[in-house]
């Protein structure tokens, strides 16, 4: 998807808006017995996108990976596009379909209301979470102990909850996506939290996604050709 001038990113914004529209803040109807997550990392002009499924007590019971071509450069905002397409295939990959899939990037905490994990969790009909390093709105004070969350906000409405999982560490930005609340999305990280800055879930679907690009630049992975799509 190569954006070329002002009115198609605004299209894309349109889209957003739109999007923001049909996410639901409620909780799944079922209890969550397994969590997922995906994460990308990038080389270049290509997203490695890895997802990992863990159950309750964290044990990894699926996983997935995809490779793709990004067509458009990273613009604040407009994550969905440059990772979208990569982060479905990979989940839709997934043998076992998570309760809840913690996403890399931004949930309600967006300035359109639709970050990354809003965007896949409306299209993928789940319930998804919003987990990022940083924020792209919203007005916080910093949490002084780890484990004890303080609220986001956004000109006085609620996006989520800052949260420092290990002390001596920053914090981590938690969001609903969709199909889930905003203590519901907080719980969900929370349960998750082992002895890291991120959920483990997330953590290892970091870990996969860089192996998966060191094993591309070692030449263990053929590359892709030109004009080769998601794999």
């Amino acid at each position: 998807m190569a954006v070329k001038d002002a009115s198609e990113f605004n299209a894309l914004r349109q889209l957003q808006t739109d999007i923001a529209k049909q996410v639901v803040l409620e909780d799944p109807a079922s209890e969550v017995a397994s969590i997922g997550a995906v994460a990308q990392s990038f080389d270049e002009s290509l997203v490695f996108s890895s997802a990992v499924v863990v159950d309750t007590l964290m044990n990894v019971i699926d996983e997935s990976a995809s490779i793709a071509k990004t067509a458009m450069p990273y613009v604040p905002g407009l994550l969905f596009f440059r990772e979208g397409p990569a982060v479905i295939a990979t989940v839709e990959k997934l043998r076992r379909r998570p309760d809840v899939l913690i996403v890399h990037g931004c949930g309600m905490n967006h300035p359109r209301f639709a970050g990354l994990a809003s965007h896949v969790g409306v299209i993928l009909n789940m319930s998804t979470v919003g987990v990022s390093k940083k924020t792209l709105c919203g007005e916080y004070v910093e949490p002084a102990q780890a484990g004890r969350p303080t609220a986001l906000t956004f000109s006085g409405k609620p996006l989520g909850f800052v949260l420092k999982t290990v002390a001596g560490t920053k914090p981590i930005f938690i969001s609903p996506g969709n199909r889930v609340s905003l203590q519901g999305a907080l719980r969900i990280v929370q349960r998750c939290v082992v002895s890291h800055r991120l959920p483990e879930p997330l953590r290892l679907a970091h870990i996969k996604a860089r192996q998966l690009r060191s094993e591309m630049r070692s030449g263990q992975l053929v590359p892709l050709r030109a004009g080769d799509g998601v794999e």
